[in-house]
């Protein structure tokens, strides 16, 4: 099969899905796929391919998201500027983040991002003047953008189902360099012993704050969009610990260190989601634990990792 014909054909697909319908509910829900696979992807970077488990990667989100507002209602710059500025703040942030956090090891690494994202979240949480505080930021109106010659009205969900799927095939694509790149086999030695990585030579500190800054910068644009999509953000809800936790568990239940592993576990568990919460109203949280116990039981290697596996065995007979 040539290169690029797996690709062209993703694109195609995400081209076309909207199409498929004009519901608006079934237009949010492919956008919270593309999302969660966006969020699944970022934290993939860093906690499948080098092993440092993350549960602060919602402080990247919430940097994220504030400062694509605050630039457009403080100072009336394009939301889609403040967008782009959003990956890059997250990704500023995250690398004095790692320098520091990953002189750590083990669950002490985990416990301090824990620690990070909760201390941004105070910050966020009682400067009144810049954030609003509990408050929040809203936004009352998006104006409408001109693209290739064609006016864009941010008012119906569609143009923001386009907008993700570019973030997510940014994201995929990212990915795909990385798990093929000098990067990433430095990052899958460091997940499998740090000592050894160190011995031959390897930089661990500087090539994992290097996937920290590519993790960060892509949650940070899914911040951005977080806050453009629901135009209302507080602290509780883009720094909160289930965020991060949700990401964790997109990537596990996908399967981690690949790059189709995202994709599978986001829109898995939004179905699972979306379905029991219909039926069960606030039940559904028990479902969904359930099945990601399961998953963690009889499918360590996540849902796209065990299809892998059995496609490798069928080509092997």
């Amino acid at each position: 099969m040539p290169r690029f014909t797996l690709p062209a054909l993703l694109a195609a697909a995400l081209i076309a899905a909207p199409l498929l319908s004009t519901h608006s509910f079934v237009h949010h829900l492919l956008i919270m796929v593309l999302f969660s696979t966006l969020l699944g992807l970022s934290w993939n970077l860093l906690g499948g391919f080098a092993g440092q488990v993350s549960f602060g990667h919602s402080a990247f989100l919430g940097l994220g998201a504030y400062s694509t507002l605050l630039l457009y209602l403080k100072l009336g710059l394009s939301p889609w500027f403040g967008l782009l500025a959003g990956g890059a703040v997250a990704m500023a942030v995250a690398v004095p983040i790692g320098l520091i956090c990953f002189r750590l090891r083990g669950p002490y690494f985990s416990l301090a991002t824990l620690a990070v994202a909760e201390i941004i979240r105070l910050v966020a949480l009682n400067w009144d003047d810049l954030t609003a505080g509990p408050q929040g930021l809203i936004i009352t109106h998006l104006p409408a953008t001109s693209i290739l010659g064609q006016t864009v009205n941010w008012e119906s969900k569609l143009p923001f189902y386009y907008l993700i799927a570019v973030l997510a095939l940014l994201g995929m694509g990212l990915t795909h360099l990385v798990a093929r790149s000098r990067l990433g086999a430095y990052l899958l030695a460091v997940r499998e012993d740090l000592e050894s990585a160190e011995a031959v030579g390897i930089d661990t500190v500087r090539t994992r704050v290097l996937a920290l800054a590519l993790s960060a910068l892509l949650v940070g644009l899914a911040g951005g969009f977080y806050g453009l999509y629901f135009r209302y953000i507080d602290p509780d809800a883009v720094f909160s610990v289930a965020l991060s936790v949700e990401m964790v568990f997109i990537a596990v239940v996908g399967g981690i260190a690949t790059t189709a592993g995202p994709i599978v576990g986001a829109i898995v568990l939004v179905g699972i989601s979306e379905t029991f919460r219909t039926q069960f109203q606030s039940g559904h949280l028990i479902f969904y634990g359930l099945f990601m116990m399961l998953v963690i039981r009889y499918l360590p290697d996540g849902i796209w990792g065990r299809v892998r596996l059995a496609l490798k065995q069928a080509r092997e007979r």
